[in-house]
């Protein structure tokens, strides 16, 4: 009996943290508990969700999985892949689904087989998946699937929608997601399978005892196989919803997933220990964090801030969880009783206080009001003082506008698609009057600023384009990236003075629109001078990466002549490998974007140049341009916000100056 109390208090307390943080985030913004925003916290959390159940049952046997996010890539792809060959949509996604399974299955025989710890089996399976899924794409976003291939995440039903007299949809009733059904079908068949099969029985009996497990007659290796096997599938399933929604795969997406996987079985109460959890669990831990997530989106706090949070929130399970488990081996059972029962209500209590105490003091620190005064500025990343200089110019521009306030948002990395996707979905929630976005890549984004033109909200494009044929946005405000590469190119040809060899591209995000243009404008004129392209090596905009990365070219290619670093990180990377090899003023070395960092390359002859664009004007311009929208007065469609060639004898002149930052 006190076992089933300790079961019951442990769900109690996780539905309290869960009811807390509604109510916290309800006050902290009225747009929060609306329909809407339920249905998209629904659509968020539903691959969480799904990603949690797979993980928890790897836990239950005392394992973990740590190729989820990379499994969740690859999958998507490979469906993507299958449609764009002509295999029929629904097919095409059970391609997807299956080869999730294939990698689960993989990581289950490393683990029951060949006894590899799971820690070092799905570590293994995270890189070997992800690898595959950028080789297989060369790193570059799969498109151009139908649009059939978008109804499984972008589909809703009983969804209704009508045109209003200003030519404009007008969204009736958002309707249920397609992905929260698929959620519901998953968590239905994975509680019984815990609940009244033979192999959930399994599954607690191996986490609690492995070897008593054995001893009694199961068979633990196949049991082992298909956790991981299901945690795969799962993965799989998560990933192909995804690549539907984004209507995009992407090779790079879903990094970390693994951690909002784990995250939400442990928050839900699923033992690291093994042989503890349940599917409820697991599906209350998943909308925590998913509504953790909205709701710190909805107040436009920080995407590191969230990290902050959440991670903060897991160590304080997590920690209650080793102190439970401690608890059980050192007292004897019959010491335990009520006193173990008030213990563990004291400190679930606990727990659930500290979330909602940090949520309402993350809430309170940020000054961020919605609504009808809001515009939103959604970027690619806010690690990066290039769009850094973007808020600056945002803000200043909001500072000269009575009626309207900005908030600025942008997630962790440049290749986390789908959360740009989520922050621009949780902004029409919370009834933004219009949006200023940098989409990271042109296809994914299409749904999202489909959904914004759906309810009339103005859009702003800034840096890179969107292929939407121009119905979505009413402005484009961006550097000319493709005659900007040009340009880059033609000033290293003029360096080099006739020197011939090759020229190396270290590049940033592959599928990136504005990466596209940049490097297919340099690569078109280097090429037709006679010089031979190495590259492009994308670096995702990591300095490091792209660091590594110079150093390998730089020792592979003795006839290198010229390197060209088309982004900021990717350029600072790329600088620093030069110097540190001794290769300045050996070769010619031509930047993009204009920090201080890049300065200072510059001022030492590191970069013959750099190619700048007025990041500043971008986000001065347009929140100004969106204001403009919305007070009904005409605008340009598109317009082109200028580059500088920096070099050591412009670098301090007055327009030099008035881009760099």
């Amino acid at each position: 009996m006190r076992e089933q109390h300790k079961a019951l208090l442990q769900k109690l307390a996780s539905v309290g943290g869960l009811i807390a943080l509604l109510i916290a985030f309800s006050i902290a913004s009225p747009y929060f508990m609306t329909v809407n925003n339920m249905m998209t916290v629904g659509l968020q959390t539903s691959t969480i969700t799904i990603i949690g159940i797979g993980v928890m049952l790897t836990i239950l046997t005392g394992g973990i999985d740590l190729s989820i996010g990379s499994v969740m890539a690859l999958s998507g792809v490979t469906a993507g892949l299958a449609v764009n060959a002509g295999v029929p949509v629904p097919f095409g996604m059970v391609i997807g689904v299956l080869t999730g399974a294939g990698c689960g299955l993989f990581n289950g025989l490393c683990v029951s087989k060949l006894r590899l710890p799971p820690f070092i089996a799905t570590l293994g399976m995270m890189m070997i998946a992800r690898g595959v899924a950028l080789y297989i794409t060369n790193a570059a976003p799969v498109s151009g699937m139908p649009e059939s291939f978008s109804y499984l995440g972008n589909g809703a039903l009983f969804r209704m929608v009508e045109i209003g007299d200003n030519g404009f949809p007008n969204v009736i009733f958002a309707g249920i997601p397609y992905p929260v059904i698929v959620m519901l079908l998953v968590v239905a068949a994975f509680s019984f399978l815990l609940t009244k099969m033979r192999l959930g029985r399994y599954l607690y009996a191996i986490g609690s005892n492995e070897e008593a497990a054995r001893l009694s007659g199961i068979d633990t290796d196949k049991v082992k196989t298909a956790a991981y096997m299901a945690s795969g599938m799962l993965a799989g399933l998560a990933g192909v919803i995804i690549a539907s929604r984004l209507v995009t795969a992407q090779p790079n997406g879903s990094v970390m997933a693994e951690l909002d996987a784990i995250a939400s079985a442990v928050v839900g109460g699923t033992s690291l220990m093994g042989g503890v959890g349940t599917v409820t669990g697991a599906v209350i831990g998943s909308f925590i964090i998913g509504v953790l997530r909205n709701g710190l989106n909805m107040n436009g706090v920080s995407y590191f801030v969230q990290q902050i949070v959440i991670g903060g929130v897991i160590i304080a399970t997590v920690a209650y969880d080793q102190y439970r488990m401690h608890k059980s081996t050192v007292k004897s059972p019959t010491k335990k009783s009520k006193k173990d029962v008030k213990d563990m209500k004291i400190n679930k209590i606990a727990t659930v206080a500290a979330i909602g105490f940090t949520l309402s003091f993350t809430g309170m620190s940020t000054d961020v009001t919605a609504a009808e005064k809001e515009i939103a500025v959604v970027v690619k990343t806010e690690n990066s003082n290039f769009w850094q200089n973007v808020k600056g110019g945002s803000v200043d521009a909001a500072n000269g506008l009575d009626s309207y306030k900005i908030t600025f948002q942008g997630p962790a990395a440049e290749t986390a698609v789908d959360e740009q996707v989520n922050m621009i979905q949780n902004a029409l929630n919370r009834g933004v009057a219009g949006l200023v976005v940098a989409p990271t890549d042109p296809n994914a984004l299409v749904p999202a600023l489909k959904a914004a033109w759906e309810r009339g909200v103005p859009v702003a494009l800034i840096d890179s384009g969107l292929n939407d044929d121009d119905k979505y946005h009413q402005a484009y405000l961006s550097t000319d990236n493709r005659a900007a590469g040009r340009l880059a190119a033609e000033q290293m040809i003029k360096a080099l003075n006739g020197k011939k060899g090759k020229v190396a591209m270290m590049s940033f995000t592959a599928g990136s629109g504005s990466a596209m243009d940049r490097d297919g404008g340099f690569k078109e004129v280097i090429e037709a001078a006679g010089y031979e392209v190495v590259g492009p090596y994308y670096s995702n905009a990591d300095m490091v990466t792209a660091l590594n990365q110079t150093v390998d070219v730089l020792a592979s290619n003795n006839d290198l002549v010229g390197i060209f670093g088309s982004n900021e990180p990717t350029a600072v990377g790329m600088a620093r490998a030069i110097e540190q090899g001794g290769y300045t003023g050996k070769i010619v070395a031509v930047a993009f974007d204009g920090n201080k960092d890049i300065q200072e390359f510059i001022r030492d002859g590191v970069l013959d140049g750099a190619v700048v664009q007025s990041s500043y004007g971008m986000g001065f311009m347009g929140v100004v341009t969106v204001a403009e929208i919305i007070a009904g007065k005409k605008t340009a469609s598109y317009i082109d916000t200028g580059v500088v060639y920096v070099t050591q004898d412009n670098i301090d002149g007055e327009k030099a100056q008035a881009v760099l930052y």
